[in-house]
């Protein structure tokens, strides 16, 4: 068995983030960047209704139900949007896989649109598929067991779908550092890979949630102050209050939530990165058809 330290993985997005601060905030632009292309497409494809919603400057419950609603009713519309943010969360991703494997490649700050992105996000679009299939199998079971009136009817879809769900979920999670370094899918390498370190893989995935949430809760803090150093929400959402201070805490606040989600994706996948790397470099002969070049 390879030597595979799960507390190691789930700390590289902190080194990462350390050692790499330019190129988050620059990822931040380019996530930015691709949700106006988004919102653009969502403008043209919805037509008047979800530009009524955008002149809000908000969206609630009911906006948010209106526009579900109008991509259900527009099938092309929903499939290229989703595609599109897959296609986005996929490059973001390839820039995290390309400094842990292949620090070497360059790009816009280690970011391409390329052949590894494209399989990246055939992998993102089948993982999409299993959640939505989980979901979907977690509230039949839901209806079954509340129509039937068992006890403990809540805890079923947990217990029957839930855990077992989850579980491949973990013995997939090699899955997207395996197809970026190895430029191939293959589910079945990626099974093989993680056979007998489920609970490790475990292990380090909480950890590095547990890390995030830390994280997360510091920017929220600091979101907190900067909203009351401006004069408090309202002062950021009425105009003709506006001050220089109240403007700079705004714009501050929007690029620390972009940044935010960044630095999700930078702490959540990075480990995964790490684990592939340390997995097949401990032990490269468990691992058939793994790249004969060292790791960095």
């Amino acid at each position: 068995m390879s030597r595979f330290s799960p507390s190691d993985a789930a700390l590289e997005g902190f080194r990462l983030t350390r050692e790499r601060p330019a190129a988050m905030l620059a990822w931040s632009f380019v996530y930015f960047g691709g949700l106006l292309l988004i919102t653009l497409t969502m403008m043209i494809t919805l037509g008047p209704q979800f530009i009524a919603v955008v002149k809000k400057g908000g969206f609630s419950a009911d906006d948010i139900e209106a526009v579900s609603g109008l991509l259900y009713q527009s099938g092309p519309a929903f499939i290229l949007l989703l595609l599109m943010t897959i296609v986005l969360f996929s490059v973001i991703t390839g820039g995290v896989l390309r400094l842990v494997l292949r620090p070497e490649e360059h790009g816009f700050a280690h970011l391409r649109l390329g052949r590894d992105e494209l399989r990246l996000a055939a992998v993102n679009l089948v993982f999409v598929g299993f959640y939505v299939v989980s979901l979907v199998a977690g509230v039949l079971v839901g209806q079954v067991f509340s129509q039937s009136g068992a006890p403990l009817n809540v805890l079923a879809p947990a217990v029957i779908v839930g855990l077992p769900a989850s579980w491949v979920g973990v013995r997939l999670c090699l899955m997207t550092p395996l197809t970026f370094d190895r430029r191939r899918i293959s589910f079945g390498d990626a099974w093989a890979m993680s056979k007998g370190r489920s609970w490790s893989l475990l292990g380090m995935i909480v950890l590095a949630v547990v890390f995030y949430v830390m994280v997360w809760l510091l920017f929220f803090v600091i979101g907190l102050a900067l909203v009351e150093l401006s004069g408090g929400e309202k002062a950021m959402q009425d105009i003709s209050k506006l001050t220089p201070l109240t403007a700079v805490a705004a714009i501050a606040s929007l690029i620390m939530q972009f940044l935010m989600q960044i630095l999700q994706v930078v702490m959540l996948y990075g480990p995964f990165a790490v684990a592939y790397r340390q997995i097949r470099g401990a032990n490269a002969s468990e691992v058939p058809g793994a790249p004969a070049t060292a790791s960095p």
